[in-house]
């Protein structure tokens, strides 16, 4: 008896100690039953950003019609300008410039699965400077019965120093490679000058030597002489802007960034301008 009695007492420790062993976690609770919690899922270009680039631009500016206001007020008075409207006749033509270009980005990325939507201030410094071609007119016209040797010069320039864009950007998430496009609007600073000038003379009928003339004949000719120059250092120019571009992961939170850009003015004393631009940058992005 005594020995059955140590083997019972054996066979229940060894049971207790076995159910101790081998319990299974789902009988602690219903906390048992839970998956563990995986990795967030987020994209890699969620989030603020900023960096540096440098390019090269080309402004294409158009000067036909901005002599055109100075000479209207010029002969505002006379029946020339009304009969033959000498403001509308060119001189001036269109002009190419090219510069490099330095400044920085900063912007945001909102990701929508693989869709990237953001907004980006851009600027650049840059120095485009264009002068406008002059093809002076010497034309003999009628105005009041009267006939009139007109000489008609002018000039201009433009000198862009400063290109800034507030732009809504696109693009899709590739993983280490964001194609995007943009739109926005863009603001610039630029110097401007210009001038006209008209010279001749009236003359009742046509004289014998279209240039030469005798104020004392009878009836007299008249030589005139009109000239106005105007200037604006500083000016602002708006306008809109378009363009696309990739940024390249190269780090977790370093990127590379080739984009182009083409910035449209408004015209400013009929002057029209419009800019392209080929940039490089190098980006951070916040983790």
């Amino acid at each position: 008896m005594r020995c059955l009695l140590v083997a019972l007492s054996l066979i229940v420790l060894v049971a207790g100690a076995s159910s101790q062993e081998f319990e299974l976690p789902t009988l602690r609770g219903s906390q048992g039953f839970l998956p563990a919690p995986g990795p967030a899922c987020c994209s890699t270009w969620g989030g603020f950003y900023f960096g540096g680039q440098i390019g090269a631009g080309v402004a294409s500016t158009d000067f036909k019609t901005t002599t055109q206001d100075l000479i209207a007020h010029e002969l505002r008075q006379l029946t020339l300008e009304q009969e033959a409207q000498v403001s509308t006749w060119q001189v001036l033509g269109k002009a190419d410039t090219r510069s490099a270009s330095g400044g920085f980005f900063i912007g945001y990325n909102n990701p929508w699965e693989s869709l990237i939507l953001g907004a980006e201030l851009n600027y650049s410094r840059t120095n485009l400077s264009a002068t406008a071609p002059m093809t002076p007119l010497s034309i003999q016209t009628t105005a009041g019965g009267n006939v009139y040797i007109v000489n008609l010069t002018g000039g201009a320039s433009m000198h862009i120093t400063d290109l800034l864009t507030l732009r809504g950007r696109a693009g899709w998430d590739t993983g280490s490679f964001l194609p995007y496009a943009m739109i926005g609007v863009a603001a610039g600073r630029a110097d401007l000058t210009r001038f006209a000038a008209v010279t001749g003379q009236q003359n009742p009928t046509p004289p014998p030597d279209p240039n030469s003339c005798d104020p004392v004949a009878t009836p007299p000719c008249v030589p005139f002489a009109f000239s106005e120059t105007t200037a604006k250092n500083g000016a602002f120019l708006w306008g809109w802007s378009l363009g696309g571009g990739i940024d390249v992961l190269v780090m977790p939170h370093v990127f590379l960034r080739a984009e182009y850009e083409f910035i449209g003015f408004a015209p400013v004393w009929n002057i029209k301008s419009v800019v392209q631009t080929g940039r490089v940058g190098l980006g951070f992005k916040f983790p």
